[in-house]
C-alpha cells in the first residue's frame, strides 16, 4: 500500500499513507508479549499443561517424547498423531497413564490428551474427522475440563464449516475449562472468537509464533505465524506462557502454568 500510494492523485495518496498509520499501529497492538496478571492469593491449586502439534511428519519423537517425560506436566495437548506417534507415546504410559485420541484427518493423523489425573469417562467426547477431543480430568478430585482441538486452514479447506460443527459440544462442557490446539487461525480471528464466545473462555493474551513456514513458504525465510492457542474459563489465572525449543516439527511447543 505504501508504493502504491505513489502511483495515485495526491487525495488518494494520502489515504492510502493514512490505511498504511492505522495498519502499522493495528500490527503493534497485537504484536505484543504475554502480560501476566497479579495472582489472586486465594488460587492456591497449579496446573502445568503443553500444546504441541507433534507434525505428521516428526522423525525425532524420541525427543519428544524424552521432553514430555521430564516436563512434569499435568496434561499435553497434542495434534497430527499418527499411528507410530501412538507407539512412542505409549513408552510414557508409566508418566502419563490416561491417554486419549480422536481421529482427525487420515493423512495428519488424530488429536490426542495425555494426562497424569485420571479421566472422567462420562464427560469424554470424540468428535471424529472434527478434530475435537474433550476429556475431563480430575486433579485431587476436582473436575478440569480440557479439550483439545485442531481445526484445517482456512479457505478454500473446510474451517468455517469444522467450527460450527464442533460449537455445540460446548454447551455440555461446564466448569473450570481448559481449550488448546492448533487452531490455523490467528488469536484475532473470528475462527478463534467464535470459539471464545460459545465455550465462555477467553484466549491467554500475548503474541507467540508457533509455527515456522519454512517448508511452505521456502523464499520467505523465517517466516512464522501464531496459530498455537491455549483458552481458558474465568475460574483460571496464567501464571507463565512461553513458546519452548524445536522437537522436530514445524510447531513449537507451548508451555503454560495456570492457577485456579
Amino acid at each position: 500500500m505504501f508504493v502504491l500510494a505513489f502511483f495515485h492523485k495526491q487525495k488518494m495518496r494520502l489515504l492510502y499513507l493514512f490505511l498504511v498509520v492505522v495498519g502499522t499501529l493495528y500490527l503493534y497492538y497485537i504484536n505484543q508479549p504475554f502480560v501476566a496478571q497479579t495472582l489472586d492469593t486465594e488460587k492456591t491449586s497449579r496446573l502445568k499443561q503443553i500444546q504441541f502439534n507433534l507434525s505428521f511428519r516428526n522423525t525425532h519423537m524420541d525427543n519428544v517424547v524424552k521432553y514430555f517425560k521430564e516436563s512434569s506436566a499435568d496434561v499435553i495437548t497434542v495434534e497430527e498423531v499418527t499411528a507410530e506417534h501412538k507407539q512412542e507415546l505409549n513408552k510414557i504410559k508409566d508418566t502419563y497413564p490416561y491417554q486419549a485420541y480422536c481421529e482427525f484427518y487420515p493423512v495428519v493423523g488424530a488429536v490426542g490428551i495425555l494426562s497424569k489425573h485420571p479421566f472422567v469417562h462420562e464427560n469424554s467426547i470424540c468428535l471424529k474427522g472434527k478434530g475435537l477431543q474433550w476429556s475431563q480430568i480430575l486433579v485431587n478430585k476436582e473436575p478440569i475440563n480440557i479439550v483439545a482441538i485442531h481445526t484445517f486452514w482456512p479457505y478454500p479447506y473446510g474451517q468455517p464449516k469444522q467450527i460450527q460443527d464442533i460449537k455445540p459440544i460446548f454447551k455440555r462442557i461446564k466448569g473450570l475449562t481448559l481449550i488448546a490446539g492448533d487452531f490455523n487461525a490467528v488469536s484475532w480471528s473470528d475462527t478463534v472468537k467464535q470459539i471464545e464466545k460459545v465455550s465462555h473462555t477467553k484466549i491467554v493474551n500475548g503474541l507467540r509464533w508457533t509455527i515456522d513456514l519454512k517448508r511452505q513458504l521456502p523464499l520467505l525465510p523465517n517466516f512464522k505465524l501464531p496459530i498455537d492457542h491455549v483458552l481458558l474459563s474465568d475460574e483460571f489465572q496464567v501464571e507463565n506462557i512461553f513458546v519452548e525449543r524445536s522437537l522436530g516439527s514445524d510447531h513449537l511447543p507451548v508451555v503454560s502454568t495456570v492457577r485456579y
